[in-house]
């Protein structure tokens, strides 16, 4: 929330400021004008520019005031008194306030004036007199300088230098006055706002231009030196101050390099920079008019920042002679310059050693600036070589190289920006310095393979790569790395490299296209560069890959094209697509779905770069079939088919792009042609459902840029007047009625998609779709002006529309009720069918009841509609809304405006807080009561809405200020009453509540905060407990007599009250003018100290409001325990904060400090308990944030570093003893003291817990990254504690801190996923923890050497771990390994703390030994990854007999996590294979370590082998390694699977030897297999790239019996130990899963064949373990899809069904019942063959014939069941796979049986029931398998091929279109068709709130759309009783429509008794489940009337319905049906474009 507040101070930069002219400046105006009007305009345009109250205005009308002046300057006729009198007007604009955006243009047309040079000198003199600090008006600071500063940057001086050099002196004062007055603020306590901080950069940015153009002014005179020594002295000052930003701090420091060379040669200049300012050599004493001491003493000390920005003055503006002047100080000294030996050196140490992020990034700008000082003074051959003076040493390289390495992976852009240039620069110096280009070729080389090793997905990596390409070539790299190219493809599956990828893959195409052209020729060389580029991409394109092939399109793509423009007609021929389309062949390696993904690609970028000219149509010869597209001037034939299936495509994306790429053309005048706008018109009502967030905004964003050319090509006609002429019949103008009516459909179409009961995502999608039409084509103007142009029906805007809409402000859903109101806002003013009094007060006394609701979402609802009534009638019309205090309403009266009459504006205003303040006089009465009705929170949001609708510059609040007073003080009256009645309820003692409170006010997310943020001690808790018991039983009482609900209720009104307290605050203080502050935030008036006045004209709050209103923010987060209110409480205090401190005036800055202040006293605040630390310190964290959120951007931060030095300062403190603490509190009788701890106790957790909360903040992470290190060191050292609070709160900072300095965890990959950093960047990002770890792991391996604590005894051994020791270990774990090394000598090294890791390592301990194994990991370079591999095993081998088994083990740990870790994951693969072979040479030898002696031991030795197997597996030639590892493993394995684990266990359960079994039992499958799953999905991806990987065919295997096979693997499955059988299964499910083409030849496929179904059976049957049982039923289903019918006979099926029946009733695992329905699916498959077979005489078919159907009904029932959408999504998947498995539906109508017919039918019912699931991956899955059923039976061309998957909407289409096909002809079918349409409709029950019905109603699946399902059934059902017109049809459609109309009539007559059909707004037809009811019976009536059958419909039913559906009918839509239901279908035609299957067509 508070960063929503933070965001706000960017915007509205111009909105609410103007040119501030005096009101002597208008009076002189007005005489001079109404003189000289009759000789020129030139006053009359002042005139109307003085008027203009917004700069956006007077940014429009200056250029015509420039015009009219150089005008006016040309005219011969005027006279020279009237030109100076226009001269003084038009220049004293540049002098007064907010004019600077109009400088440039006013001043561009002074330079014309060369005729009245002296006039408009003499003028500008005159007005730096009265302007300046010496003249009369002393009132705004740098408005002399500003106006100067704007004359400087004139791009053309001419005669405006010699104006500003006349001024010089004025100016200069300007500046330093102007200055010394921020100086004097800040030094009174103010803090300057960033825009007058940005005004100060400006003013020093002038005098450096003044000092650097005219530098002899300053010393020529006396009087010229006084100004230049005052000036001088206020460039010291400032640059000395703290308070100034970075931006001004460097202009100060370049003008004081300017003024030291106004009075110094260059050679004193070089003496004294170098001996003055870095002490490079002895004083000497200098005379000159300016004293060295004074100089010397300004720049002694500098802040470190200060001293930069002096850095960086050095290198902009002293001249590159001096910087490379050699300065010696003695005869032997060596060579010294200011560049090479002062500033190069100190800039590389600030570099290394940053403070901060901030910091770093700015030293590393220095930096850059420095090479390029560096690199400019080599080329121009300034850098003096001679006597062997070396300035660019190999240790300067090497320190630059670090620094690089180091910050390449930086998680700020600008940061990497800067590393890049200086890298850039690096290269560029190298080349300069060397000589021998062989010798750079290598340095470059060895760079280049440095960044290749970091792998493709280092952002930082690209673009020095590019820089390499520039100067090595791309043939260079591509010989360092063979699959560069592909790896560059495939580094775009990651979204965050995809723009430096690209950068760098342009690079490296131009220079391969290059070198391909001068290697080969241009023909040639083409063909080479598209044989080496184009296959990585295209590969891409067609790998299937959604987001690989979305960013390569809209990234890669058109970068290749840009290189090789023509490439597109080769990659267009690989996916048989171009000119000769009719001569190509598919190629056999492509699919045609990878085929329309690339086509798609390809076009939508062909489109973009305007490669396709004109649109794309159809093929005049074959226009059906084919669609010709012309790209560069050649016709390109495509299937239309395959633009359809792309449209229609499952993925998202390729549907988005195929639309852009058919909708879209970068010529924006085009007409679409014919084919686009039919498909288009296929495409809409298909992707109104998607669910997907992107998507929709894609979708919307793709039709805004469609209607957007709509409107551009449509404008077009209009203008060329050929469209609607009679006269024209040209193509064009066919086109343009054409889109003209698709426009018009499209439009109506929208706005039926808002029907009342449409679900959530098609109405989102509608909405956006409306208001972005809005946006283009508004509603209020169009129709008036062009009738051609509105495309909106004449229905849109009805009155029953509108109600419509109206009604959908009260939704369930927020985004629905905002998107409602925006769209009503649009409507006309008044809104159609809301005109008249009455039909407002309705509407006003509807909104009241919904604001009056206890529940949020309809207070909500009704707030949103009176803040519409606000937008459109009081502030539109100027209607009066007033408050009546009778019947305690609002009633609305429309009346003109008079000056008798109050402000409507104001009315309302005050209305609301009158309804207010009667609302809270009732909580004064009854609080209970008032809360039941929301108490005040429904008001509080109604007003809050309303001061977001104001404009607070307005007339209405401008002219009315005293009364806008009067009633805001009113509210902040009300609002204190509010907080004395809600605050004690919100801030109770939390263990003093109810029991179940929290459940009701806080929601189940907060509870579960209460749980685990509460720090009361065991004991303690009990005490708590106690307390609460007696407060429960005094409280018993008043519970029976009121009812426990009521405190829930009471609590629920208080928190919503406090909640909507501080939004308010928060929004009114967000554009409330403030004291001194007349116009905005944007807008200051920077008075001077001493003359600082409130402008009381336009004050709204005061000093004492203001102060109030922070106080109230402080009080409330400092007492409330409610998470909710405590985040909007910081928000609105943010806000607060945030206008404060950018407000000039002292005393505003200062209340932020008081507040500060205040909040650190309550932190410290003595007797404190344990309660105040609940919801971890409540509110204190959340008023730190706050306060460090509101500090101005861009400014230097004051607060947050306070605060924060504060806050470890205070956790640094040493604590008082414990035991005296617990001593006193046991001795104390009073249980109450229980809560209380030492003194400092509570105030240390609080620091740690507001640490915990700033480090948490995104928006604060750059600001607090210079406190981090230190943090941690506390947060560790605080693990020591002896308080227990303590303890937790630095455990929790330490969380905090450790992802933001490392990032978060993966815990499946045991990595940090975002911000991971190595060890050697960590370290050198935060420096200070380098030596801090290595003190503390030594201090804690000493106390872990047993030497060192011999009177431990080994049960004590947790005694001696350090408690620093875990922690720490933690830390380094999270740490990635480094690709390179440091240096030897390199103090931060990572590598250093190896000798301690590794003596933990090797401890007693087993959890120190594993942490310390993980903490390794990053500790180790790749570059030294195999010294210390190598070392551990020689280490191992040689003290393998000797050594401890715990130092053993904690040795083969360390080589497993070395192995996993950093070997896996090297990209070098023959280091890899050395590793590997080193490492099982070594292994080999120590053999023994497997064979059990100790179980932990063995187990982490075969872990390793395994693990040795899968990465020997993967490299690419370690099939030595391989045998050797497999060998060694099965033999191993195989002893201890041998042996007898009865005999083994013996009595005593040892868990280590059955974990030893366990691994055995992985590692002896893993042998077998072929490593299939040894592939992680990268992998996968690299393989399908085309990197080498080796063949598994040619993998070694273990060559093993099938019979021993069978005996061994019988043994696993029935062994003894649950964990050897339970991974045995597991071993077995991953076999089976990788079973695919290959495997034929595998001994374990085949006994699988043969012995894998026996054994599962028996195993089945005897197995007791559910988890043993849940994956023998896995293995059962996966086994199954690999086989065709694993029942051999009937005898085996039926028991298998039986035993499933059994466990699916038995078994209470959701897990196990999921894979029991799968496997059910099996004996499906079974029983529907035993259906086919032929009926013989034996009873035994019979029988099981019968047994079959039973089964085949028992579970189609059970799929129903399961696919319920209250059923969990896992089990409404697992029916999904079941009844895809099962295939019965590829069964329909095979049966002669028709009851097993109707149960498949059902089936059917219920897929279609599941592919409308909610669950997008189940939808996805279940169509891809329909779509395969219809393509075999359904003949309807390509639209059914399930070769490209289609969207699921389309297959819902077709399945009820083969069913028809099917069964239309069986009255059954027809009889389901009209069963789903009465089943559509859910009775609405009349008697309850029909509100409450909307926000009570729980919908399990809200992707389902009802409607539309009964729309398809209906249109089926219609074009079926057509098509079979029997008797048995006739009947049938009679007695139906008969049924629907009697249910109807029941309906609308059960709401008609009841009397409440009013109880809607706009008729009750427009209530959602009205009208799903109405419409769906109406649609089935209509349906079923297209028989002949008109005499016989006009029955009593029907005249009953047509006297009570009149309430109903309010409703377009049931309007328009029930017209064509009741009408002659003929006649009903005439209706205006409705369809009653509206979502269909």
């Amino acid at each position: 929330m508070s960063s929503k507040w933070r965001s706000l101070q960017h915007r509205h930069k111009y909105t609410y400021t103007s040119v501030v002219f005096p009101k002597s400046y208008i009076e002189s105006l007005d005489l001079i004008a109404s003189d000289t009007s009759n000789n020129s305009n030139f006053f009359s345009e002042v005139k109307l520019f003085a008027s203009l109250n917004s700069t956006y205005a007077q940014l429009d009308e200056v250029k015509k005031l420039a015009s009219s002046f150089t005008n006016l300057l040309v005219d011969p006729q005027v006279s020279g008194d009237t030109i100076s009198t226009a001269a003084r007007f038009y220049l004293e604009i540049l002098f007064l306030e907010n004019s600077l955006p109009l400088h440039r243009t006013l001043i561009s047309a002074l330079n014309k004036c060369r005729k009245f040079h002296h006039v408009i000198s003499s003028c500008f003199a005159t007005l730096c007199e009265e302007y300046g600090n010496l003249g009369k008006k002393e009132k705004k600071r740098f408005l002399v300088s500003r106006c100067t500063l704007s004359l400087i940057g004139c791009p053309k001086l001419g005669i405006l230098d010699e104006i500003v050099e006349k001024c010089y002196d004025r100016v200069a004062m300007d500046v330093v006055f102007g200055l010394e007055s921020v100086l004097l603020d800040v030094s009174s306590g103010s803090r300057p706002s960033p825009v007058v901080m940005e005004q100060c950069q400006d003013a020093m940015s002038c005098m450096y231009y003044l000092l650097q153009r005219y530098p002899s002014k300053f010393v020529n005179s006396e009087n010229s030196s006084n100004i230049f020594r005052t000036s001088l002295s206020t460039i010291l000052t400032v640059l000395n101050s703290s308070s100034f930003s970075r931006d001004c701090l460097i202009a100060s420091a370049v003008s004081f390099c300017a003024a030291i060379q106004a009075f110094m040669g260059r050679a004193e200049l070089s003496t004294f920079i170098s001996r003055k300012l870095f002490g490079a050599f002895p004083d000497e004493n200098s005379n000159g008019p300016i004293c060295y001491s004074d100089l010397i003493e300004g720049t002694r000390d500098l802040s470190i920042l200060s001293r930069l920005c002096l850095l960086r003055g050095i290198l902009t503006a002293i001249p590159r002679e001096v910087l490379n002047a050699n300065v010696t100080g003695s005869v032997n000294a060596s060579p010294w310059t200011i560049l090479y030996s002062g500033i190069l050196p100190e800039l590389c140490n600030y570099c290394e050693n940053p403070i901060d992020s901030h910091f770093n990034f700015h030293a590393l700008t220095v930096t850059q600036i420095c090479l390029q000082q560096i690199k400019t003074s080599l080329l121009s051959g300034l850098t003096n070589f001679s006597n062997g003076y070396e300035p660019f040493s190999e240790e300067v390289k090497a320190c630059l190289l670090r620094i690089i390495w180091n910050n390449l992976e930086d998680s700020l852009s600008q940061t990497v920006r800067q590393v890049h240039l200086i890298f850039d620069l690096l290269l560029d110096i190298e080349s300069s310095l060397s000589k021998d280009n062989g010798t750079t070729k290598s340095f470059l080389s060895k760079i280049a393979q440095d960044l290749l090793r970091l792998g493709p997905r280092c952002k930082g990596r690209y673009v020095p790569l590019a820089s390499l390409t520039r100067r090595l070539g791309a043939n260079s790299l591509l010989k360092l790395n063979s699959n560069l190219l592909f790896e560059t493809a495939y580094a775009y599956i990651d979204d965050d490299v995809c723009c430096a990828v690209t950068s760098f893959l342009k690079c490296l195409l131009e220079n391969l296209r290059d070198g391909c052209w001068s290697e080969y020729g241009i023909e040639k060389g083409y063909e080479a560069f598209r044989a080496l580029s184009l296959p990585p991409l295209m590969q891409g394109l067609v790998s299937g890959h959604s987001k690989l092939r979305t960013n390569l399109n809209t990234y890669a793509l058109p970068a290749v094209l840009d290189v090789d423009v023509d490439s597109i007609f080769p990659m267009l021929e690989f996916i048989t697509i171009g000119p000769g389309i009719r001569e190509t062949k598919l190629k056999s390696d492509l699919k045609l779905d990878q085929c329309i993904a690339a086509l798609v690609s390809l076009i939508k970028v062909s489109r973009t770069m305007a490669l396709i000219e004109g649109d794309i149509d159809s093929d005049p010869s074959d226009s059906d079939h084919t669609a010709i597209i012309l790209v560069k001037g050649v016709n390109v034939r495509v299937p239309v088919e395959w633009f359809v299936l792309s449209l229609m495509h499952s993925d998202n994306t390729v549907r988005i792009d195929a639309a852009e790429s058919l909708f879209l053309n970068p010529k924006t005048s085009s007409l679409p042609s014919a084919l686009e706008l039919n498909l288009m018109r296929k495409v809409v009502p298909l992707n109104m459902r998607c669910s997907s967030t992107a998507f929709q905004m894609k979708w919307t964003s793709l039709f805004r840029k469609f209607f957007s050319r709509v409107r551009t090509a449509l404008d077009r006609q209009v203008k060329q007047g050929s469209w609607k002429s009679a006269s024209s019949t040209d193509e064009s103008t066919h086109k343009a009625e054409d889109l003209f009516q698709f426009m018009n459909w499209f439009s109506r179409f929208l706005f039926y998609s808002c029907y009342p009961s449409a679900p959530y995502e098609r109405k989102t999608m509608a909405m956006e779709l409306i208001l972005t039409m809005i946006d283009i084509w508004p509603i209020n103007t169009l129709k008036q002006n062009s009738s051609f142009l509105y495309p909106y029906g004449d229905g849109i805007t009805s009155p029953d529309s509108t109600m419509s809409l109206v009604g959908s402000i009260v939704d369930s859903w927020d985004r629905l009720r905002e998107h409602a109101f925006h769209i009503l806002f649009c409507f006309p003013t008044p809104l159609p069918g809301i005109c008249e009094n009455n039909s407002i007060d309705n509407i006003i006394r509807w909104a009241m009841k919904l604001v009056h609701s206890p529940r949020v979402r309809e207070s909500d609802a009704g707030a949103l509609t009176l803040r519409l009534i606000f937008k459109k009638y009081v502030l539109g019309l100027g209607c009066y809304v007033k408050f009546s205090t009778d019947n305690n309403s609002l009633t609305c009266e429309i009346k003109k405006v008079s000056k008798n009459i109050r402000n409507p504006v104001i009315e309302y205003i005050s209305s609301l807080v009158e309804w207010l303040q009667s609302v809270v006089e009732e909580g004064d009465r009854d609080l209970t009561n008032a809360c039941k009705k929301s108490f005040v929170h429904g008001i509080l949001l109604t007003l809050r809405y309303t001061f977001e609708e104001l404009d607070w510059g307005c007339d209405a609040v401008q002219s009315n200020g005293a009364e806008m007073r009067a009633v805001l003080e009113r509210l902040l009256g009300l609002i204190v009453r509010i907080t004395s009645l809600a605050l004690w309820v919100v801030s109770a003692d939390v263990w003093s509540m109810p029991y179940d409170m929290d459940d009701t006010a806080c929601g189940e997310d907060d509870a579960d905060a209460f749980l685990e943020d509460g720090v009361v001690q065991e004991e303690e808790a009990g005490e708590g407990e106690a307390e609460l018991g007696r407060e429960l039983g005094e409280t018993d009482a008043r519970k029976e007599s009121n009812g426990k609900p009521a405190e829930h209720v009471v609590m629920v009104g208080c928190w919503l009250a406090m909640k909507e307290v501080s939004l308010l605050f928060g929004t009114i203080i967000r554009k409330v003018p403030l004291p001194s502050c007349a116009n905005s935030d944007i807008n200051e008036n920077y008075s001077n100290h001493e003359e600082q006045h409130m402008d009381t004209s336009t004050e709204i709050l005061d000093l004492i409001q203001l102060e109030t209103m922070g106080n109230h923010f402080l009080q409330v987060l400092l007492k409330m325990k409610h998470n909710g209110a405590i985040d909007k409480t910081r928000a609105g205090f943010t806000a607060l904060c945030n206008r404060l401190l950018c407000s000039n005036d002292s005393r505003l800055c200062k209340m932020t400090e008081s507040w500060m202040e205040l909040l650190m006293e309550r932190t410290i605040s003595k007797e404190q308990t344990v309660d105040d630390l609940l919801r971890r310190s409540a509110g204190i964290p959340a008023a730190f944030i706050a306060l460090f959120l509101a500090e101005p951007e861009g400014m230097p931060k004051k607060l947050l570093p306070r605060a924060l030095r504060w806050l470890i300062d205070l956790a640094k403190k040493p604590l008082s003893s414990c035991a005296k603490s617990q001593r006193c509190i046991s001795e104390t009788p009073n249980k109450n003291l229980s809560k209380t701890r030492d003194e400092g106790v509570v105030p240390t957790v609080h620091a740690f817990n507001v640490m915990r909360a700033a480090f948490n903040d995104t928006n604060l992470a750059s600001d607090t990254s210079g406190f981090s290190a230190e943090a941690m060191i506390v947060s560790i050292r605080s693990f020591s504690s002896p308080y227990w609070e303590v303890r937790n709160a630095a455990t929790l900072a330490y969380t905090a801190l450790l992802r933001r300095m490392v990032g978060f965890l993966n815990v499946h990959k045991r990595e940090s996923a975002r911000r991971s950093v190595t060890g050697l960047e960590f370290f050198h990002r935060y420096p200070a923890l380098h030596p801090f770890l290595s003190e503390e792991l030594k201090i804690a391996t000493d106390l872990l050497n047993p030497s060192s604590s011999t009177h431990h005894r080994e049960s004590d051994i947790a005694k001696a771990i350090h408690p620093s020791l875990c922690p720490i270990l933690i830390l380094l774990s999270r740490l990635k390994p480094s690709p390179l090394s440091s240096g030897s000598d390199e103090t931060l090294d990572p590598f250093t703390l190896l000798p301690f890791i590794q003596r933990c390592a090797t401890q007693s301990n087993l959890k120190i030994r594993v942490l310390a194994s993980r903490a390794l990991t990053g500790l180790v370079s790749n570059e030294k990854l195999h010294e210390v591999i190598t070392n551990v095993l020689n280490y191992l081998a040689k003290n393998q007999m000797e050594l401890p088994f715990n130092s053993i083990h904690g040795l083969l740990l360390q080589l497993y996590s070395l192995l996993d870790s950093n070997c896996r994951s090297l990209t070098d693969l023959s280091r890899k294979d050395q590793i590997a072979s080193d490492t099982i040479q070594v292994l080999s030898t120590c053999s023994w370590l497997g064979n059990g002696a100790c179980p932990v031991v063995s187990s982490s030795y075969l872990r390793i082998l395994d693990l040795l197997l899968s990465i020997s597996r993967t490299s690419s030639g370690a099939s030595g390694v391989t045998a050797t590892v497999q060998s060694l493993l099965f033999e191993l394995t195989s002893q201890h699977l041998d042996v007898d684990i009865l005999k083994e266990l013996g009595i005593m359960h040892d868990p280590t030897k059955i974990e030893l079994r366990e691994q055995a039992t992985v590692s002896y499958f893993s042998c077998l297999s072929k490593g299939r799953y040894d592939f992680s999905d990268e992998g996968v991806h690299f393989h399908r790239f085309g990197f080498s990987r080796k063949d598994l065919a040619e993998m070694p295997q273990i060559e093993i019996h099938p019979t021993q096979l069978q005996e061994r693997i019988l043994s696993c499955v029935t062994d003894y130990t649950y964990e050897v059988r339970v991974a045995t299964m597991k071993q077995l499910l991953k076999m089976v899963d990788c079973f695919g083409p290959g495997s034929e030849k595998g001994v374990f496929y085949q006994w699988a064949l043969n012995g894998l179904w026996p054994v599962l059976m028996d195993r089945l049957f005897a197995e007791e373990n559910p988890k043993c049982v849940y994956y023998i039923l896995k293995i059962i289903f996966s086994w199954s899809s690999k086989v065709k019918d694993p029942f051999e006979a009937d005898s085996l099926a039926f028991p298998f069904w039986d035993r499933l029946v059994q466990l699916n009733g038995t078994v209470l695992r959701s897990k196990t019942k999921e894979v029991i329905i799968c496997c059910m699916s099996i004996c499906m498959k079974h029983f529907v063959k035993l259906l086919k077979r032929p009926v013989s005489s034996g009873a035994c078919v019979g029988v099981n014939l019968g047994m079959a159907i039973e089964a085949i009904d028992s579970f189609v029932k059970l799929v129903k069941g399961r696919s319920d959408p209250s059923q969990p999504v896992n089990m409404r998947k697992a029916a999904s796979e079941a009844i895809i498995a099962s295939s019965l539906l590829e069964e329909t109508n095979k049966s002669e049986n028709k009851s097993v017919v109707k149960l498949f039918l059902d089936l059917w019912f219920i897929s279609i029931q599941l592919l409308e699931d909610e669950d997008e991956s189940l939808r996805l899955r279940l169509a891809k398998y329909v779509q395969r059923i219809l393509s075999r039976r359904l003949d309807n061309g390509l639209s059914c091929d399930d070769s490209v998957p289609t969207q699921v909407d389309k297959v819902i289409v077709l399945s009820f279109d083969f069913l028809s096909s099917e069964f239309g002809n069986w009255i059954e079918y027809l009889n389901c068709l009209a069963q789903r349409v009465l089943d559509t409709s859910v009775y609405a029950n009349s008697s309850v709130d029909l509100v409450r019905q909307i926000f009570d109603k729980e919908i399990d699946n809200h992707h389902e759309e009802k409607l539309l399902i009964c729309q398809i059934c209906c249109a089926n059902l219609e074009k079926l009783v057509v098509s079979y017109n029997s008797k048995e049809i006739q009947l049938f459609a009679e007695n139906w429509r008969r049924q629907l109309l009697q249910q109807l009539v029941l309906f609308v007559g059960g709401y008609v008794d009841s009397g409440r059909n009013i109880g809607w707004i706009g008729g009750i037809g427009n209530h959602k489940d009205a009208f799903m009811v109405v419409y769906a019976y109406l649609l089935g009536i209509y349906a079923l009337s297209s028989l002949d059958l008109k005499g016989r419909f006009n029955g009593p039913e029907l005249s009953e319905l047509s006297s009570i559906i009149r309430p109903f009918l309010g409703n377009p839509l049931i309007s328009n049906l029930y017209s064509l239901v009741v009408r002659d279908r003929q006649e009903s035609s005439v209706l205006d474009g409705f369809d009653p299957y509206f979502l269909l067509r």
